[in-house]
């Protein structure tokens, strides 16, 4: 297991560092401008059970998660919101060794923007029986103490990594499906952009914007 963590982790520092060359040696390649929105508040009164909350991070493993995205490279962690009477918290899997955390952490909305300005909001089309199956997903996963997946084995449900477990409790609690599109080493992953660039997420808010680009905000 040490071996396949240290091999995936030296492919995607790798796979990292050829992205960052061929888009500042290539003029051909589009680069993508955002946009801050600065009237822009964090959206907590139009927030719904399930709904997905991205962020970006500048740490090493960030920047190494946000680069391995299929598609848009913008955020490196996901999570699922959930709503406690006036209360908003965040369900997700994080490794952190200085809270002594590894594995599924529900943590209140606040302190998991804690300084963040790179945000979004996406949301699948769920009625209520879903949003209520996906919450007690999440509980009984809570239940199996599932530890974070060092090793990024899609295929082993007793570790997850931040967007497998998003995923996995979609695909498993929902009638909707999330594909894993990302092969790389001859492996199958789920990267952060499969969460929302599907035909069934769609977008609540975001804190910045591309240029040139009006985005229909729901």
């Amino acid at each position: 297991m040490l071996k396949r963590k240290i091999v995936i982790l030296i492919l995607l520092i790798l796979s990292t560092l050829l992205y960052f060359f061929s888009k500042n040696t290539n003029p051909k390649k589009q680069i993508v401008v955002y946009e801050k929105l600065p009237s822009i508040k964090f959206p907590t009164e139009k927030l719904n059970d399930g709904d997905i909350i991205l962020r970006r991070g500048y740490g090493v493993d960030s920047t190494i998660a946000l680069n391995f995205s299929e598609g848009e490279k913008r955020y490196s962690h996901a999570g699922i919101i959930r709503k406690k009477e006036d209360n908003i918290f965040v369900d997700h899997i994080i490794d952190d060794k200085e809270k002594g955390i590894d594995g599924i952490f529900e943590e209140p909305l606040a302190n998991f923007l804690n300084g963040v300005s790179i945000w979004a909001i996406y949301r699948f089309p769920f009625s209520s029986e879903d949003k209520k199956d996906l919450i007690n997903y999440i509980d009984k996963l809570k239940i199996k103490n599932i530890h974070f997946d060092i090793d990024f084995n899609l295929y082993d449900d007793a570790k997850m990594y931040c967007s497998e477990f998003v995923y996995k409790v979609i695909n498993n609690s929902t009638p909707y499906k999330i594909k894993a599109e990302k092969i790389f080493a001859g492996e199958r992953y789920v990267t952060i952009s499969d969460l929302y660039e599907n035909n069934n997420a769609y977008l609540i808010q975001r804190s910045h914007r591309k240029l040139n680009e009006r985005e229909k905000i729901r």
